[in-house]
C-alpha cells in the first residue's frame, strides 16, 4: 500500500496535537487550531494538483490534448556578408484581355483610342490579347547603421522598351532615417487613395509617374509631411518642388492626403520662354462601413503632361496673342468597394480628365476623357487572387471626334 506523504504529515501532526493538547489543555488551543486548519489547507492543495496531474496525462494519452501553436508563416530573408538582410517579394501575373473597341495596345489608354472614321479602327475591334509583363520582383534591404538603420529598394517589372517586354525599374531607392533618394512614385500622386482597379495602368483621374528625386519626411502627430524636388519634364531647367500632408483617421477608418506641385516650365521651342506651373490635389481613403470602402482623388495641374496618366498626348501650354498660356485641366477618380466576405470584393469606379484651355493646334487634342469600371476580385487564399473587369470610356477631341473604350479583363495574379 502506498501511503500519500501528506496524509503521514497531517496524521503524524494531529497526533502530536492531541498529545500536546492533553498537556496543556488551557494554554494553547487557538494556536493549535490554527495549525490544523494550515495543514488542512496543505492536503486540499496536493490533492487539486493530483488531480490535475492525472488530467494532463489521461488527455495526453488519449490523443486529445490541444497541439502547440506552430508559426508557419515563412519569410524569404538573406543576411549578406556586410550584415545587410535581404527580403525577397513580388508576384507573378497573367492578364487576358477581350477588347470590342479601344487603342492599338493593352492595358488602360483613354487617350489613345482610336476615334471614330479613322482607318485603323477596325484593328482595334474584336481582339484578343495576352500579357505576363505586369509581373513584378522586388527586394528589400535592411541595414543597421549605429542607431539608425539603411534602408533600400529594387523593384522591377517587365513593361519596359517599345514593346513593352523588357525588364523596366519601377523602385530603386535608399531611405537613412527622414530622408530618401532616389526614383519612386512622385509625392504629387495620392496611390493610398486611388480606388481599385484590376487594369496594370491604374485609373483615369490618377498617376503612378515615378520619378528621380531627393525627399524628406517628417511625423508631427497627427500628420505626417513629405516635401521632395523631383525631375519633371525633359525640357525643364529646374526639378520640380512637391508636397504632400498626410493624415490616418483614427481606429484605422481611412488616410486623407493634400498635395501641392510647382515647377518652372520651360519651354525651348519658343525661345526658352518660363511659366510657373503649379499643382493642387485632395484624396481620401474611408471606410463607411467594415464591408464598405469610399476612395477619391481630386487634382487641378497647371503646365503639366507627364504626372497623371493619359495627360501626355496634350501639350503643357497654348498661343495667346502674343504670348503663351499654360494648359491647365482636372483630374478625378472616385471608386466604392464592397467586401463581401474574406474571400470576394467589388468595385465600382469612374475617372475623368477635363481640359479647361482648348489646344486647337494639335491635330486631335484631347478636350474630355472619363470612363467607369466594375470589377470583381477573388482571393481563395493568400498568395493568390483571381480578378475580372469591365471598362467603358470615352474620348472627346477639340475638334468633336469620339473614340470608345470598350474591354474585359482577366487577371490571375500568384504572390510570393
Amino acid at each position: 500500500m502506498k501511503l500519500n506523504s501528506p496524509k503521514m504529515v497531517l496524521i503524524a501532526s494531529l497526533t502530536t496535537i492531541t498529545t500536546f493538547t492533553h498537556a496543556n489543555p488551557n494554554s494553547e488551543i487557538e494556536q493549535l487550531r490554527a495549525e490544523v486548519n494550515e495543514l488542512r489547507q496543505m492536503l486540499q492543495a496536493q490533492q487539486v494538483k493530483l488531480v490535475n496531474n492525472l488530467n494532463i496525462t489521461s488527455a495526453a494519452e488519449t490523443g486529445t490534448s490541444k497541439p502547440i501553436e506552430k508559426n508557419t508563416q515563412t519569410i524569404s530573408k538573406w543576411q549578406t556578408k556586410s550584415g545587410t538582410h535581404v527580403e525577397l517579394y513580388g508576384f507573378v501575373r497573367a492578364d487576358v484581355a477581350y477588347q470590342i473597341e479601344g487603342a492599338k495596345d493593352m492595358f488602360n489608354r483613354i487617350n489613345s483610342v482610336v476615334l471614330e472614321g479613322d482607318p485603323s479602327k477596325k484593328a482595334t475591334e474584336d481582339r484578343l490579347d495576352t500579357t505576363v509583363n505586369a509581373t513584378r520582383i522586388g527586394l528589400d534591404f535592411t541595414t543597421p547603421l549605429a542607431e539608425q538603420i539603411l534602408k533600400g529598394k529594387i523593384e522591377i517589372d517587365f513593361r519596359g522598351g517599345q514593346n513593352k517586354d523588357s525588364a523596366r525599374l519601377r523602385h530603386v531607392y535608399l531611405n537613412y532615417n527622414d530622408w530618401l533618394i532616389g526614383q519612386t512614385t512622385s509625392n504629387f500622386l495620392s496611390t493610398e487613395t486611388a480606388p481599385e482597379m484590376l487594369d496594370s495602368n491604374t485609373a483615369l483621374g490618377g498617376g503612378t509617374t515615378r520619378n528621380p528625386m531627393v525627399r524628406y519626411s517628417q511625423s508631427i502627430n497627427p500628420f505626417t509631411y513629405y516635401l521632395s524636388l523631383e525631375k519633371g519634364n525633359e525640357e525643364n531647367r529646374l526639378p520640380l518642388l512637391a508636397g504632400k500632408v498626410k493624415h490616418e483617421f483614427a481606429t484605422g477608418k481611412g488616410v486623407m492626403t493634400i498635395r501641392g506641385l510647382l515647377q518652372d516650365v520651360r519651354l525651348r521651342s519658343e525661345n526658352d520662354e518660363t511659366e510657373l506651373g503649379w499643382g493642387a490635389a485632395v484624396g481620401l481613403r474611408y471606410k463607411i462601413t467594415p464591408s464598405l470602402l469610399f476612395n477619391m482623388n481630386y487634382s487641378h495641374v497647371s503646365g503639366d503632361n507627364k504626372l497623371l496618366l493619359a495627360s501626355s498626348d496634350n501639350r503643357r501650354y497654348i498661343q495667346k496673342d502674343d504670348g503663351i498660356e499654360l494648359i491647365d485641366f482636372d483630374a478625378f477618380q472616385m471608386g466604392l468597394t464592397y467586401q463581401f466576405n474574406q474571400k470576394l470584393r467589388s468595385t465600382l469606379g469612374y475617372g475623368a480628365l477635363v481640359y479647361d484651355d482648348k489646344d486647337y493646334i494639335t491635330k486631335d487634342a484631347n478636350e474630355k476623357l472619363q470612363q467607369g469600371w466594375v470589377n470583381m476580385m477573388f482571393k481563395p487564399n493568400k498568395p493568390l487572387t483571381f480578378g475580372m473587369e469591365y471598362v467603358y470610356g470615352e474620348r472627346n477631341t477639340v475638334n468633336d471626334r469620339i473614340g470608345k473604350d470598350n474591354r474585359i479583363e482577366m487577371m490571375a495574379k500568384y504572390e510570393f
